[in-house]
């Protein structure tokens, strides 16, 4: 549960290094889990940004 139930929906435009995360971005991008740890540590949180890097590399 969030810590403010008047934030809602953001959460889902954010990717982290979490296993299913990880696993997700594996899975939608077709990369290792390396390029998808390094596309998430390189373009930072945003899941777009991270699908874009995935996409030009």
């Amino acid at each position: 549960m969030a810590d403010n139930p008047k934030k809602k929906g953001r959460d889902r435009d954010l990717v982290s290094e979490q296993e299913h995360e990880v696993a997700y971005l594996m899975r939608t991008a077709k990369v290792t889990r390396q390029k998808a740890l390094e596309a998430i540590r390189e373009a930072g949180a945003d899941r777009k940004k991270v699908m874009d890097y995935l996409q030009r590399k």
